[in-house]
């Protein structure tokens, strides 16, 4: 596998992790997508043949040696560090003006990894950048100010608030809806919902949500 040369305008990055729960299809590219490897994440990138603008990592999960890349597209760290491969890949792509970041491979592995990817989309959010995990079973947003999405008719969906308070939480195609609530950090209040149209709408005035899309319903 050759890596692609850096160059352009990038839109949004896929960054591409080592966990395990990952979609059966690679989610979609076009020319203004980044697309990074950190560390394993190779491996998936060429199980989907997906070609990385980047490779990224300490190399803990990846025989290096054994894969032919060029030197200048990877960017190597010891594995004493003090962040993950997959927080060095959204700096890198947060040096390109990016505003819109997926993550994949970014769930499954270790809960300490999956909750910590958590951390990297409220710093995202914080930094008015969008952020989306996908996994197998899931899509999960950050909300700050505003998400609108497209989903099936009862579609279940909830919301969790990364910050300690969100206020002014208003939903609009949701079976029960929102109208400026206040969402506390520590309460299952917004789990389980489901869609009630199309084309919902969520909406915060202060604070930052994740909205947790199920797509194969556990019950």
């Amino acid at each position: 596998m050759k890596l692609n040369k850096v160059s352009g305008k990038f839109k949004r990055a896929l960054i591409i992790g080592s966990g395990q729960d990952v979609p059966e299809q690679a989610p979609a590219v076009g020319e203004n997508t980044l697309i990074i490897a950190a560390d394993g994440g190779l491996l998936l990138a060429q199980k989907w043949n997906l070609i990385p603008d980047r490779l990224i990592g300490d190399f803990d999960s990846l025989n290096i040696d054994l894969i032919d890349l060029p030197e200048d597209l990877i960017l190597r760290y010891p594995v004493e560090k003090d962040k993950t491969d997959l927080e060095l890949a959204v700096d890198y792509a947060l040096q390109w003006g990016i505003k819109e970041i997926i993550l994949t491979g970014a769930w499954g592995t270790g809960i300490s990894h999956s909750l910590g990817n958590l951390e990297l989309m409220y710093f995202l959010a914080q930094n008015q950048v969008q952020a989306q995990i996908i996994t197998r079973s899931a899509w999960v947003y950050t909300v700050n100010q505003l998400l609108e999405l497209k989903l099936p008719l009862d579609s279940r969906i909830s919301l969790v608030p990364l910050s300690e308070q969100v206020t002014g939480v208003s939903t609009s195609g949701l079976y029960y809806p929102l109208n400026d609530a206040v969402i506390n950090k520590g309460s299952t209040w917004t789990i389980g919902n489901k869609t009630s149209a199309e084309c919902i709408q969520i909406t915060c005035g202060s604070g930052i949500l994740i909205a947790v899309v199920e797509l194969k319903n556990p019950r």
